[in-house]
């Protein structure tokens, strides 16, 4: 990223930044699909999704959504893959007939230490490349605090 200096402050090129954050995504996603691929038989975006099945009790198609920053048409359509894979179920919800609640089968928990492992593994391996512990535990924070979402909300629409 290029800062332009002034003579009263640093400006920020945001396009750059912009291309920067996207870039650098694109490439961790594309390495740690890979190795998911090779190692596992799983994409990466099989993993997400049960990374909040896992970490949400009584997880909806709506907290996957939100958990994940997709449509709730995506959040199903994700389940049901998880489903075919033998990885994810939907149960009854026991407080509201008319919901259902996702889970991870003992195959799908199975899987996701597996994959968090690997996840864990080559983004470690990437990072540091470039960044030191201090500095990778401030990427963490800032990615963080630009991930919160104070609202909740998710992309509408299918």
């Amino acid at each position: 990223m290029k800062i332009m200096k002034s003579a009263d402050s640093a400006r920020i090129d945001y396009g750059e930044l912009l291309a920067d954050l996207v870039f650098v995504q694109v490439d961790q996603f594309n390495v740690v699909d890979r190795r998911l691929r090779s190692d596992l038989d799983m994409v990466l975006i099989e993993y997400l999704p049960m990374r909040v099945i896992d970490g949400t009790p009584n997880c909806r198609v709506q907290d996957l959504a939100n958990g994940v920053r997709i449509t709730v048409g995506g959040a199903s359509k994700a389940v049901d893959r998880l489903s075919k894979r033998g990885w994810a179920e939907r149960a009854p919800h026991p407080g509201d007939r008319r919901s259902s609640i996702l889970r991870l089968t003992p195959e799908g928990e199975r899987m996701l230490a597996a994959a968090s492992g690997v996840v864990s593994e080559e983004t470690s391996r990437r990072l540091a490349i470039t960044l030191d512990a201090a500095e990778t535990a401030t990427l963490a924070d800032l990615l963080s605090r630009l991930r919160a979402d104070e609202d909740g909300s998710t992309i509408e629409g299918d």
